[in-house]
């Protein structure tokens, strides 16, 4: 007769352990947008709103991609140098957000974007007024517009992965699903190199194409072969462009142009799913060990 001895439980602690850092992470996530939620409540509950920015006439102070909060305001309390925004009323179902550069005798104010050569053509009146700007948060915009995305795909690869995936191989799965996640949905939103074209003009040596940056990382935009401009979040730049083909459309490419801690700081962005694998690990397996001993009959 051979007897056997089954070990069981030496997988506990890590099990454990992993359990414990998930739901943790759920938990904060849960609590993350707990408090968002409710704090956007209150904000609209009490008269405030928020837009996000999408054209860059703002330039550095408030480019494309800003998250801004505005409250009511009167014309009456406005500064020159406060940020607004107004409904023009010839296009009422518009929100423009641009500087107050004067104040008029009637009560009204004039207004302009910080990149613009000219004031906005109508003043801003009570009527027109949205409300002052009282908080602007740079990039914080894409990352409220790809939200619909993320927290579906979440819910779906959380759902999915507990239904159909085995217990070790979960915490796998979803994190190169996370992974693939944001990486479509910034396919999706595009918020990391977003080159705007302003305008095009004609000078003594060809056309040249004023570009403003309203992507997140530092872009290098280039218009004719061996002419670019290096740009940040909001900045303004010009280069030399030219058609591939006669009454052909005029060219510009934007592409990252990562240096310095810009490039330290993608590094080690890229390397979180492997750092949050080395700190959650796979679930362990349950191990089945058998050891013969004696064989034969019982006395």
């Amino acid at each position: 007769m051979a007897y056997t001895a089954t070990v069981q439980g030496l997988g506990g602690a890590a099990d454990q352990r992993s359990a414990r850092t998930s739901m943790a992470a759920v938990l904060a996530g849960l609590a993350v947008c707990l408090v968002l939620v409710t704090a956007g409540t209150v904000w609209r509950l009490t008269g405030g709103k928020w837009a996000i920015i999408e054209t860059p006439s703002m330039g550095v102070a408030a480019p494309v991609g800003t998250l801004i909060l505005t409250r009511p305001a009167l014309p009456a309390d406005l500064s020159v140098g406060d940020i607004v925004t107004y409904r023009p009323r010839n296009m009422p179902d518009n929100l423009i957000t641009h500087r107050v550069v004067a104040i008029l005798d009637d009560g009204s104010v004039q207004v302009r974007g910080d990149i613009n050569g000219a004031v906005d053509p109508f003043p801003v009146t009570q009527d027109d007024l949205v409300g002052e700007v009282v908080a602007h948060y740079r990039g914080l915009g894409w990352l409220v517009r790809g939200l619909p995305t993320l927290l579906l795909g979440i819910v779906v690869l959380v759902i999915g992965s507990a239904l159909y995936v085995p217990t070790r191989w979960r915490s796998s799965v979803r994190i190169l699903g996370s992974t693939m996640l944001v990486a479509v949905t910034s396919l999706i939103v595009r918020p990391f190199v977003h080159p705007v074209l302003v305008t095009v003009a004609a000078t003594g040596d060809g056309l040249h194409a004023t570009i403003v940056s309203g992507g997140l990382l530092p872009t290098r935009v280039t218009g004719l072969p061996g002419h670019h401009v290096d740009l940040h979040l909001g900045e303004v730049g010009s280069v030399p462009v030219a058609a591939n083909a006669a009454g052909g459309p005029l060219m510009v490419n934007g592409a990252p142009h990562l240096t310095g801690w810009w490039l330290v700081a993608m590094i080690v962005v890229c390397l979180i799913p492997l750092l949050w694998t080395t700190i959650v690990g796979l679930t362990a397996e349950l191990p089945t060990d058998t050891y013969p001993t004696d064989e034969g009959r019982l006395p």
